[in-house]
């Protein structure tokens, strides 16, 4: 997998603009190009790049300097490309589906008591948590988004495949904990655009992008991989007209945008999961599970129609009864 240096810079410039920085060792592309251009000179460029002098003189007269930046990295195959669109799509739909809950959000209740606040950055198993007016936080949420029909659900679920969620039975378990713990109610919120997958949304995304992100993974000395894949779908879906996919874009967030939205508290699907269990959580039922299907969760099965709640319920019960009304039915498992 190769770049040349002009090649490099400029789509780290379209990823990365010139208020922030990539990665190291990343960071070095930019003086580096510039001092090949002569805008500046060596002792210029290395203090640009917080490194020597002598390092940044020997990368600009090395017969590959990216690679000799980056080190060794792995063939780009179409397997890689495939793999690494599958999963910027993927990060892609849950951004916009986090964006077109902020608008439904705002739509639904408008400046009120109540206020989200991002707790995406910190990797956590919450999207947004919400505080009351005096900056107290009273409940939390996560946005789960499913495109991918489960076709053997009426077989091994009893389900339409249509109708069908699947919820890893650990993030329920780990959602019931964090709210007992906390005594804070925790919410999934649910959305769903049936063949809307990651692979469908990479196919649209431009091939440099794809190439810095495979080239990310592949290299043992750039740092920060997953950031490097939050700066590009974040880049995406802000600026999308600067790599020509805004008509993509607006398609897809209109497609989450105009769908069913729902939602479950971590006490019904909790209390569904215990009534259930052997029903609906197929993984149990079937021998040596983990050794046939290496990797795969063990997934509680929701029907979307009779176990989730449509999401104007939880913005209704919030006009009309504000929180008590909320942790009330939370904390029976009615909502």
């Amino acid at each position: 997998m190769t770049h040349s240096l002009e090649e490099l810079r400029t789509v780290l410039q379209a990823v990365y603009g010139h208020n922030s920085k990539p990665p190291k060792p990343l960071q070095l592309v930019e003086p580096l190009y510039r001092l090949g251009l002569g805008d500046i000179g060596a002792d210029d460029a290395a203090a640009l790049a917080g490194t020597t002098r002598r390092r940044i003189e020997a990368l600009l007269a090395a017969a590959d300097p990216i690679g000799t930046l980056v080190g060794p990295v792995p063939e780009f195959t179409l397997d890689v490309d495939t793999r690494v669109r599958g999963t910027l799509g993927q990060l892609l739909i849950g951004l916009m589906a986090e964006r077109v809950f902020v608008e439904l959000w705002n739509v639904a209740l408008g400046i009120g008591d109540l206020t989200l606040r991002d707790d995406r950055q910190a990797r956590g198993d919450t999207d947004f948590l919400v505080d009351d007016d005096r900056g107290r936080q009273v409940f939390r949420i996560n946005i789960k988004f499913h495109g991918s029909s489960f076709r053997r659900a009426r077989e091994l679920v009893g389900l339409d495949p249509d109708d069908t969620f699947a919820l890893a039975t650990y993030k329920i378990h780990s959602a019931l904990q964090k709210q007992e713990a906390e005594h804070l109610p925790y919410i999934f919120v649910v959305v769903g655009v049936r063949g809307l997958t990651g692979v469908v949304v990479g196919e649209s995304i431009p091939d440099p992008l794809v190439r810095l992100v495979a080239l990310a993974h592949g290299s043992k000395r750039i740092t920060g991989k997953r950031s490097i894949e939050d700066a590009t779908v974040t880049r995406i879906v802000d600026e999308p007209s600067a790599f020509a996919i805004a008509s993509h874009i607006a398609r897809f967030q209109s497609q989450i945008r105009e769908a069913e939205w729902r939602v479950i508290s971590a006490r019904r699907a909790d209390q569904l999961l215990r009534d259930m269990l052997y029903e609906r959580a197929y993984a149990l039922r079937v021998r040596a599970f983990a050794r046939n299907y290496g990797g795969a969760e063990l997934d509680m099965h929701f029907s979307v129609s009779r176990d989730l709640h449509p999401i104007q319920d939880l913005f209704g019960v919030l006009r009309e009864h504000g929180m008590p009304g909320l942790v009330s039915r939370l904390e029976r498992g009615t909502l």
